[in-house]
């Protein structure tokens, strides 16, 4: 799309939080303002868009930068999705997993989204190679 800048800057807390939160992640996952300020201190490296200096997207990578890599939070605001930020903030992130040789770069899709992923080489794990979350820690004694 024209017109966006990307850089490979953290946005603002305020920027994340207005994007965040335009998600409904907030209420999904029960998070505090204060536990999203969190996510700056833990993470490697991101990719924000910016569209006349307004943020219309993010993505972000956790890693040990040298096995594994998580991609995180790929959010573009609802107006300026279907217009080819979301893939650029992807390309990017896997291209950083790539120039610093991370053997497997992982991430969660959204319910629905996984077709998204699958254009740029992701696929789903197999029956026989689950991948496996902890949703609630009440562990069954």
């Amino acid at each position: 799309m024209k017109g966006i800048e990307y850089k490979t800057s953290p946005p603002t807390w305020q920027e994340y939080f207005q994007l965040f939160t335009s998600t409904g992640w907030m209420s999904v996952l029960k998070i505090s303002e204060d536990d999203l300020k969190r996510v700056f201190d833990n993470t490697w490296y991101w990719i924000t868009a910016y569209q006349n200096e307004n943020i219309v997207g993010c993505g972000r990578l956790l890693s040990d930068r040298v096995l594994y890599a998580l991609i995180c939070d790929i959010i573009v605001t609802p107006d300026h999705q279907n217009k080819g930020i979301g893939s650029t903030i992807l390309k990017r992130l896997v291209s950083k997993c790539q120039e610093t040789n991370i053997k497997r770069v992982w991430l969660f899709a959204a319910p629905g989204k996984a077709g998204f992923y699958e254009k740029y080489g992701f696929s789903v794990r197999p029956n026989e190679a689950p991948g496996m979350q902890l949703i609630e820690f009440e562990f069954q004694q």
